[in-house]
């Protein structure tokens, strides 16, 4: 009976999506033995779908009759517990690969795993949340736990690594890096004077760009606030909804427009946004700005997005994002939650440079080299 990986993901849209979809094809176009556990309505574009077990629960969705947060949580609780007891490895499973651990569940997960005599990878997308459930010390206590109980930790970028045996005190030798591919939608037929108008964006002004699922400690309000000093030159585009019951809510960002009288400065799409949308969105853009917070310890699809499309970027010297970016001349890097920095950083980008490291991020972060990597590891481990 031939030997398969088991790679489990609890989510299925977003940026969550995109990595599924780019690493399940490189996977496929290798021939390489592998099965997904994934959640039932995940949207995945493959020709061999029977490697695909759409058994699981999409977590980050509540039913909106469930208004108080404490029932949301509790929603969103027991779809990870329900997943950590759907997944049955059959008996030819030698190595399980968690893609987006949970850590309140997958320690269970983790445990069951193991139990069976399975090897467990963990691809650490988040080396600490940036919202702990359980208030910071009890969760850290987790998190380390599951990752000691792990055999292998991937993580993006160097700067992830060190973060991660810094936090956590894990051997280096457990820890090794398999860098983020990026994104890349079909380029959108439309015009861009037609698309600015679409998403009321002046012709005449640079259009700064803030895509993506947003979060407290992704520093919308940062942005906003250099906004002031930007809106004779900038137009900034807002595209994504609040990410969930615990976050901060879309009023108080509205408020921070209100008060600054920025209404006629800034559109924000106030919704998900979808494939063709996103094509039409990039396209019309100027510079991507990612003006993440100081508890942002992660690498970001988003900015894998901009690559995908050659789009410059201001970014926050935070998680992997300000070492990417950094290393492969992608744009400027600033100091987080530093308005002044930020907006200095807007102006310094878009004075003209125009020279950007885009192609060679591509030739050495394309998704078959992330893949030749990961199979790699896998295969170093069963041969353990």
């Amino acid at each position: 009976m031939e030997t398969k990986i088991l790679i489990i993901s609890h989510y299925g849209i977003g940026g969550s999506l995109l990595y599924l979809q780019e690493l399940a094809s490189a996977l496929e176009k290798k021939g390489y033995p592998v099965i997904f556990c994934i959640p039932k309505n995940t949207r995945l574009t493959i020709k061999n779908d029977s490697s695909h077990k759409y058994i699981l629960k999409e977590p980050s969705t509540a039913p909106a009759f469930l208004k108080p947060k404490l029932l949301k949580y509790l929603f969103h609780i027991s779809k990870y517990f329900y997943n950590t007891y759907a997944v049955k490895p059959e008996e030819n499973i030698k190595l399980a690969h968690l893609l987006f651990p949970f850590y309140l569940t997958d320690l269970i997960t983790i445990h069951r795993l193991k139990r069976k005599g399975i090897k467990v990878i963990l691809t650490v997308h988040e080396i600490f949340p940036h919202k702990p459930f359980l208030g910071g010390k009890i969760d850290k206590i987790i998190i380390k736990k599951m990752y000691e109980l792990s055999d292998l930790l991937l993580v993006h970028t160097d700067s992830l690594k060190k973060e991660m045996l810094e936090l956590f005190s894990v051997s280096p030798e457990k820890v090794r890096v398999v860098e983020h591919g990026y994104f890349e939608y079909p380029e959108s037929m439309a015009d861009t004077l037609t698309l600015k108008k679409k998403y009321h964006a002046p012709p005449n002004k640079k259009i700064l760009l803030f895509f993506g699922t947003i979060r407290k400690n992704k520093g919308l309000d940062i942005l906003l606030d250099a906004e002031k000093d930007l809106r004779d030159d900038f137009f900034l585009l807002i595209t994504g909804q609040i990410a969930g019951a615990s976050e901060t809510p879309a009023k108080y960002y509205k408020e921070i427009i209100r008060k600054n009288d920025l209404v006629s400065s800034v559109y924000w799409l106030e919704k998900y946004i979808s494939d063709d949308e996103a094509s039409e969105i990039l396209k019309i853009a100027d510079a991507i700005v990612l003006p993440y917070k100081k508890s942002f310890h992660a690498q970001s699809g988003v900015l894998n997005l901009a690559i995908g499309y050659k789009k410059p970027c201001v970014v926050s010297d935070v998680g992997g994002i300000g070492e990417t970016v950094r290393h492969y001349d992608l744009g400027v890097v600033v100091r987080p939650e530093d308005v002044q920095d930020l907006t200095r950083g807007i102006r310094t980008l878009l004075k003209g440079k125009q020279d950007f490291g885009f192609v060679r991020y591509k030739k050495e972060n394309n998704w078959e080299n992330v893949c030749d990597k990961l199979t790699g590891v896998y295969e170093e481990l069963l041969s353990q």
